[in-house]
């Protein structure tokens, strides 16, 4: 099937991608690990497990697997993204030209160079960085790789739902860190096709909520107040024109903000509870599925722990070790 974006309402068109994506990548990937947290009735989807510490490997595949070897290609990162890309060009022999916010974490920028990628720091924010990437892209005559605001990026991120499906017969919410959207997209458009009683919970961090604030609105805005957030990895505004935006909102059924010291706690208990060393994204949708007063202890729930890539040192400030 063509990645044809004018075709994104189309119904069964992400979902089509997802499988084809999925043959495509699936010996690349790990088939990470679902646990349960007894203690709170959880399930727990272990992508800070994943190749290169979070699930945005599986976009990265999916898109650079269908660029032929020998290619160049740009792309923009807070940088999980951005290590997807680079290891994934290494695997494909591509070459990767990567555009980043400075005010990354020094460890994965530290992580980006160690690949091999050809790095560009770039004032401001994520979007900043995906604008000026772009830019990049279009004057070279260059493949860009969008963190999200892509059909075949979101279609790697849907395959954790194929996984997801195959061991729990029936779900009943899903917790997903919502950035740009290419994750919860992904996984919303498999999960709705097949079990459209399933509820979708977008997560965000209240420093930097910009997709509720833009499905409150209709449309594609900036968060006025947005302040700096553990949750760097989701942080920041999203392109105007993103494909993400109206498949969020579609398929959201409702979004739950979550503060500083919320994500800490999470971060706090995955570790103590389950071992687990998570970054600040997946505190996120760990912290709100913690806190949703709607969430039954019959129900069947899953916490997609999207990422592990946390700065050692302050993952020991809050865990207190």
């Amino acid at each position: 099937m063509s990645s044809d974006p004018a075709l994104i309402d189309q119904p069964g068109y992400i979902p089509s991608l997802i499988s084809d994506a999925y043959q495509r990548i699936k010996s690349h990937v790990a088939h990470t690990r679902l646990l349960k947290e007894e203690t709170l009735g959880l399930w727990l989807k272990c992508e800070n497990e994943q190749e290169t510490g979070s699930f945005k490997w599986r976009g990265a595949l999916s898109r650079l697997s269908l660029i032929p070897s020998g290619h160049a290609i740009v792309t923009a990162s807070t940088g999980n993204h951005g290590l997807g890309v680079a290891k994934a060009a290494e695997l494909y022999g591509l070459k990767a030209t990567i555009f980043i916010p400075s005010t990354a974490t020094p460890k994965k920028i530290e992580k980006l160079v160690a690949l091999g990628a050809d790095l560009h720091l770039v004032d401001g924010d994520s979007l900043q960085a995906e604008l000026t990437g772009k830019a990049y892209a279009q004057e070279h005559g260059l493949p860009w790789v969008s963190p999200y605001n892509d059909p075949e990026v979101i279609a790697g991120q849907g395959t954790i739902a194929i996984e997801l499906a195959s061991a729990i017969p029936h779900i009943d919410k899903v917790y997903v860190t919502v950035g740009g959207g290419g994750l919860i997209s992904g996984i919303a458009s498999w999960i709705k096709l097949n079990s459209p009683d399933t509820e979708i919970i977008g997560c965000q961090p209240v420093n930097s909520p910009e997709m509720y604030l833009s499905v409150q609105a209709g449309r594609v805005v900036d968060a006025p107040d947005a302040r700096p957030t553990l949750s760097d990895g989701s942080a920041g505004p999203l392109e105007e024109d993103s494909i993400t935006f109206p498949i969020c909102s579609r398929l959201i059924d409702r979004f739950i903000l979550i503060d500083e010291a919320e994500i800490e706690s999470a971060i706090h208990h995955l570790y103590d509870a389950q071992g687990l060393i998570v970054e600040g994204a997946a505190g996120v949708a760990m912290a709100a599925a913690m806190k949703d007063s709607h969430r039954r202890p019959t129900d069947q729930s899953v916490v997609i722990l999207c990422g592990g890539n946390i700065d050692p040192v302050v993952h020991q400030r809050i865990c207190g070790y």
